[in-house]
Protein backbone atom coordinates (compact mmCIF):
# COMPACT_ATOMS: atom_id res chain seq x y z
CA UNK A 1 0.00 0.00 0.00
CA UNK A 2 1.46 3.20 -0.99
CA UNK A 3 2.51 5.60 1.83
CA UNK A 4 0.48 8.56 2.88
CA UNK A 5 3.08 10.47 4.73
CA UNK A 6 3.64 13.47 4.82
CA UNK A 7 7.33 14.55 3.20
CA UNK A 8 7.85 17.02 6.14
CA UNK A 9 7.18 14.12 8.43
CA UNK A 10 9.55 11.77 6.70
CA UNK A 11 12.63 14.37 6.84
CA UNK A 12 11.69 15.05 10.75
CA UNK A 13 12.29 11.32 10.91
CA UNK A 14 15.32 11.30 9.14
CA UNK A 15 16.91 14.11 10.81
CA UNK A 16 16.88 12.34 14.46
CA UNK A 17 19.66 9.80 13.60
CA UNK A 18 21.51 12.78 11.80
CA UNK A 19 21.19 14.82 14.95
CA UNK A 20 22.35 11.93 17.38
CA UNK A 21 25.58 11.63 15.03
CA UNK A 22 26.42 15.36 15.23
CA UNK A 23 25.81 14.83 19.23
CA UNK A 24 28.14 12.19 19.13
CA UNK A 25 30.76 13.97 17.39
CA UNK A 26 30.44 16.92 19.08
CA UNK A 27 31.53 15.01 22.71
CA UNK A 28 34.09 12.95 21.39
CA UNK A 29 35.85 16.15 20.18
CA UNK A 30 34.93 17.85 23.66
CA UNK A 31 36.72 14.88 25.07
CA UNK A 32 39.54 14.64 23.05
CA UNK A 33 39.86 18.32 24.13
CA UNK A 34 39.71 17.76 27.59
CA UNK A 35 42.03 14.81 27.83
CA UNK A 36 44.37 15.50 24.73
CA UNK A 37 47.37 14.64 26.18
CA UNK A 38 46.31 11.39 27.56
CA UNK A 39 44.71 11.04 24.11
CA UNK A 40 48.21 11.60 22.15
CA UNK A 41 50.56 9.85 24.88
CA UNK A 42 48.28 6.53 24.38
CA UNK A 43 50.23 4.86 22.18
CA UNK A 44 48.02 1.99 20.84
CA UNK A 45 45.97 4.96 19.15
CA UNK A 46 48.39 7.31 18.80
CA UNK A 47 47.39 8.96 15.13
CA UNK A 48 48.92 11.90 15.78
CA UNK A 49 52.88 10.03 16.48
CA UNK A 50 55.02 11.80 14.04
CA UNK A 51 57.30 8.64 14.32
CA UNK A 52 61.09 9.21 15.12
CA UNK A 53 62.47 12.18 14.58
CA UNK A 54 64.36 13.30 11.19
CA UNK A 55 65.96 16.29 10.14
CA UNK A 56 63.71 17.90 8.13
CA UNK A 57 60.76 17.44 11.06
CA UNK A 58 63.28 18.62 14.13
CA UNK A 59 63.29 22.12 15.56
CA UNK A 60 66.67 22.99 17.73
CA UNK A 61 64.77 25.34 19.79
CA UNK A 62 66.07 25.87 23.18
CA UNK A 63 63.45 26.71 26.35
CA UNK A 64 65.14 25.37 29.68
CA UNK A 65 64.75 27.26 32.54
CA UNK A 66 67.66 27.23 35.21
CA UNK A 67 68.23 27.41 39.31
CA UNK A 68 71.48 28.27 40.88
CA UNK A 69 72.57 25.65 42.85
CA UNK A 70 76.34 27.20 44.42
CA UNK A 71 78.00 31.17 42.88
CA UNK A 72 81.06 29.81 43.65
CA UNK A 73 82.29 27.16 42.01
CA UNK A 74 79.15 27.86 39.75
CA UNK A 75 76.70 24.77 39.51
CA UNK A 76 73.62 25.12 37.95
CA UNK A 77 70.51 22.44 37.91
CA UNK A 78 68.58 23.09 34.34
CA UNK A 79 65.06 21.91 34.20
CA UNK A 80 63.45 20.53 30.54
CA UNK A 81 67.26 20.66 29.16
CA UNK A 82 66.23 17.73 26.82
CA UNK A 83 62.59 17.12 24.94
CA UNK A 84 61.14 13.73 25.14
CA UNK A 85 61.69 12.94 21.34
CA UNK A 86 65.68 14.17 21.78
CA UNK A 87 65.96 11.72 24.92
CA UNK A 88 64.08 9.53 22.56
CA UNK A 89 66.29 9.97 19.67
CA UNK A 90 69.42 9.62 21.73
CA UNK A 91 68.85 6.52 23.22
CA UNK A 92 68.20 4.67 19.78
CA UNK A 93 71.41 5.68 18.46
CA UNK A 94 73.58 5.03 21.70
CA UNK A 95 72.09 1.90 22.97
CA UNK A 96 73.95 0.11 19.92
CA UNK A 97 77.15 1.54 20.42
CA UNK A 98 77.21 1.03 24.40
CA UNK A 99 80.91 -0.34 25.49
CA UNK A 100 82.25 -0.72 28.78
CA UNK A 101 83.27 2.33 30.50
CA UNK A 102 87.68 3.66 30.37
CA UNK A 103 88.95 5.91 32.64
CA UNK A 104 92.00 7.85 31.38
CA UNK A 105 95.34 6.24 33.49
CA UNK A 106 98.18 9.18 32.11
CA UNK A 107 97.66 12.74 32.02
CA UNK A 108 100.95 12.51 29.95
CA UNK A 109 99.31 10.96 27.05
CA UNK A 110 95.81 10.13 27.92
CA UNK A 111 95.58 6.38 27.83
CA UNK A 112 92.55 5.13 28.53
CA UNK A 113 92.15 2.10 30.26
CA UNK A 114 89.21 -0.32 32.01
CA UNK A 115 89.53 0.00 35.59
CA UNK A 116 85.93 -1.11 37.24
CA UNK A 117 87.09 -0.26 40.53
CA UNK A 118 86.85 3.60 39.90
CA UNK A 119 84.13 3.43 36.73
CA UNK A 120 82.08 0.45 36.10
CA UNK A 121 79.18 1.46 33.64
CA UNK A 122 78.49 1.44 29.67
CA UNK A 123 79.38 4.71 27.51
CA UNK A 124 79.01 5.41 23.87
CA UNK A 125 80.30 8.51 22.09
CA UNK A 126 77.87 9.48 20.02
CA UNK A 127 78.31 11.44 16.04
CA UNK A 128 78.68 15.01 16.42
CA UNK A 129 77.40 14.73 13.42
CA UNK A 130 73.90 13.85 14.26
CA UNK A 131 71.46 16.81 13.95
CA UNK A 132 70.46 16.26 17.24
CA UNK A 133 73.97 16.16 18.85
CA UNK A 134 74.80 19.43 17.32
CA UNK A 135 71.67 20.97 18.38
CA UNK A 136 72.92 19.95 21.76
CA UNK A 137 76.28 21.24 21.82
CA UNK A 138 74.95 24.84 20.54
CA UNK A 139 72.30 24.57 23.52
CA UNK A 140 75.54 24.47 25.74
CA UNK A 141 76.98 26.82 24.20
CA UNK A 142 73.56 29.06 24.32
CA UNK A 143 74.10 28.43 28.05
CA UNK A 144 77.87 29.45 28.35
CA UNK A 145 77.06 32.96 26.85
CA UNK A 146 80.04 35.39 27.16
CA UNK A 147 81.98 32.39 28.48
CA UNK A 148 84.65 30.91 25.52
CA UNK A 149 82.51 28.28 23.99
CA UNK A 150 83.97 27.67 20.98
CA UNK A 151 84.10 23.75 20.90
CA UNK A 152 82.11 21.34 22.26
CA UNK A 153 83.38 17.46 22.87
CA UNK A 154 81.22 14.49 21.24
CA UNK A 155 78.44 13.79 23.48
CA UNK A 156 78.92 10.45 25.88
CA UNK A 157 75.98 8.99 27.22
CA UNK A 158 76.55 6.75 29.75
CA UNK A 159 74.77 3.92 31.35
CA UNK A 160 74.71 2.73 34.60
CA UNK A 161 72.19 -0.81 36.27
CA UNK A 162 72.17 -2.70 39.02
CA UNK A 163 75.18 -4.89 39.86
CA UNK A 164 77.65 -2.26 41.13
CA UNK A 165 77.66 0.51 38.44
CA UNK A 166 79.02 3.74 39.91
CA UNK A 167 82.02 6.39 39.07
CA UNK A 168 83.93 6.66 41.94
CA UNK A 169 85.10 10.43 42.90
CA UNK A 170 86.75 12.52 40.14
CA UNK A 171 87.02 15.71 38.06
CA UNK A 172 86.12 16.29 34.20
CA UNK A 173 89.44 18.52 33.68
CA UNK A 174 92.12 17.34 32.64
CA UNK A 175 95.37 17.38 35.36
CA UNK A 176 97.45 18.96 32.26
CA UNK A 177 96.17 20.51 28.66
CA UNK A 178 95.31 18.35 25.91
CA UNK A 179 95.88 18.67 22.34
CA UNK A 180 93.75 17.28 20.51
CA UNK A 181 91.46 20.28 19.05
CA UNK A 182 91.73 23.11 17.00
CA UNK A 183 89.61 26.34 17.07
CA UNK A 184 90.38 27.52 14.09
CA UNK A 185 89.50 24.09 11.13
CA UNK A 186 90.99 25.94 8.25
CA UNK A 187 94.58 25.94 10.46
CA UNK A 188 93.81 22.37 11.60
CA UNK A 189 97.11 22.98 14.03
CA UNK A 190 96.04 21.24 17.78
CA UNK A 191 96.29 24.11 20.32
CA UNK A 192 96.44 23.08 24.26
CA UNK A 193 92.59 22.77 25.77
CA UNK A 194 90.60 21.56 28.88
CA UNK A 195 87.18 21.26 30.04
CA UNK A 196 85.68 24.51 30.83
CA UNK A 197 81.74 23.39 31.21
CA UNK A 198 80.26 20.07 32.14
CA UNK A 199 76.48 19.07 31.83
CA UNK A 200 75.72 16.07 32.82
CA UNK A 201 71.89 15.56 31.34
CA UNK A 202 69.35 12.29 32.48
CA UNK A 203 68.00 10.48 29.90
CA UNK A 204 66.18 7.51 31.63
CA UNK A 205 65.69 7.78 35.64
CA UNK A 206 64.11 4.54 36.04
CA UNK A 207 66.20 3.68 39.33
CA UNK A 208 66.18 4.06 42.96
CA UNK A 209 69.49 6.00 43.89
CA UNK A 210 72.25 6.68 41.46
CA UNK A 211 72.46 10.21 42.58
CA UNK A 212 75.05 12.49 41.08
CA UNK A 213 77.14 13.35 44.30
CA UNK A 214 79.31 16.63 44.79
CA UNK A 215 80.93 16.44 48.14
CA UNK A 216 82.53 19.99 48.38
CA UNK A 217 79.30 21.94 47.15
CA UNK A 218 76.81 22.93 50.17
CA UNK A 219 73.76 20.84 50.32
CA UNK A 220 70.13 22.28 49.01
CA UNK A 221 67.51 23.54 52.23
CA UNK A 222 65.06 21.06 53.77
CA UNK A 223 62.45 23.05 51.15
CA UNK A 224 64.03 22.15 47.96
CA UNK A 225 62.45 20.21 45.64
CA UNK A 226 62.40 16.41 46.76
CA UNK A 227 62.11 14.92 43.54
CA UNK A 228 65.35 16.65 42.30
CA UNK A 229 67.56 16.82 45.18
CA UNK A 230 68.19 14.80 48.54
CA UNK A 231 69.50 15.66 51.78
CA UNK A 232 72.97 13.75 52.18
CA UNK A 233 73.86 12.44 55.98
CA UNK A 234 74.95 15.10 57.89
CA UNK A 235 73.56 17.86 55.32
CA UNK A 236 77.36 17.47 53.86
CA UNK A 237 77.66 17.95 50.00
CA UNK A 238 75.07 18.40 46.87
CA UNK A 239 73.27 15.25 46.02
CA UNK A 240 71.17 15.68 42.97
CA UNK A 241 68.37 12.70 41.94
CA UNK A 242 68.35 11.83 38.37
CA UNK A 243 65.44 13.04 36.39
CA UNK A 244 64.64 12.61 32.93
CA UNK A 245 65.28 15.79 30.54
CA UNK A 246 66.61 17.78 33.70
CA UNK A 247 70.31 18.46 33.87
CA UNK A 248 73.43 20.18 36.00
CA UNK A 249 76.14 22.26 34.92
CA UNK A 250 78.90 23.07 36.65
CA UNK A 251 82.24 25.14 35.76
CA UNK A 252 85.94 22.67 35.98
CA UNK A 253 88.18 25.71 35.59
CA UNK A 254 89.32 28.50 37.98
CA UNK A 255 89.98 31.96 36.83
CA UNK A 256 93.50 31.38 35.43
CA UNK A 257 92.68 28.26 34.07
CA UNK A 258 94.00 25.46 36.88
CA UNK A 259 91.56 22.73 37.21
CA UNK A 260 88.96 23.30 40.72
CA UNK A 261 88.98 20.29 43.06
CA UNK A 262 85.76 21.75 44.49
CA UNK A 263 84.06 20.15 41.48
CA UNK A 264 84.64 16.64 42.26
CA UNK A 265 81.34 14.38 42.18
CA UNK A 266 80.75 10.60 41.88
CA UNK A 267 77.86 8.88 40.11
CA UNK A 268 76.43 6.73 43.45
CA UNK A 269 75.87 2.66 42.86
CA UNK A 270 71.89 2.59 41.58
CA UNK A 271 70.38 0.30 43.82
CA UNK A 272 67.47 -0.83 41.42
CA UNK A 273 66.60 -0.15 37.71
CA UNK A 274 68.75 1.82 35.16
CA UNK A 275 70.09 5.16 34.87
CA UNK A 276 71.37 6.71 31.63
CA UNK A 277 72.76 10.08 31.46
CA UNK A 278 74.69 12.44 29.07
CA UNK A 279 77.96 14.20 29.37
CA UNK A 280 78.76 17.15 27.49
CA UNK A 281 81.66 19.03 27.53
CA UNK A 282 82.75 22.34 26.02
CA UNK A 283 86.89 22.93 25.84
CA UNK A 284 88.41 26.15 26.95
CA UNK A 285 91.41 27.17 24.98
CA UNK A 286 94.72 28.47 27.15
CA UNK A 287 95.82 31.08 24.37
CA UNK A 288 92.71 32.88 24.48
CA UNK A 289 90.40 34.72 26.73
CA UNK A 290 87.96 32.76 29.38
CA UNK A 291 85.39 35.26 29.25
CA UNK A 292 84.21 37.73 26.09
CA UNK A 293 86.92 37.63 22.63
CA UNK A 294 84.49 34.95 21.13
Amino acid sequence: MPSTMEPRTKYAILLVPLSMLMLGLLRCGQFISEHSSMVLNWAPFNFFNSGPLSLDSYSCVHSYTIELLSIDPLVIYINDFLSNDEIEHLLDIGTKRLRPSLVTSSSEDFTEVLNQTVRQSQTAVLPKTDFVCDCLARRMQSLLGNVQHMEVEALQMVKYETGGDQFKSHMDWFDTPKNDMAYDPEDGSFQPSNRLGSIFAYLDDDCTRGETYFPHISSVSESADGEKFAIPDGDTGLLVKPRRGNAVFWNNLLPNGSGDPRVAHLGLQVDSGTKVGLNIWSRYFLDLPMVGGN
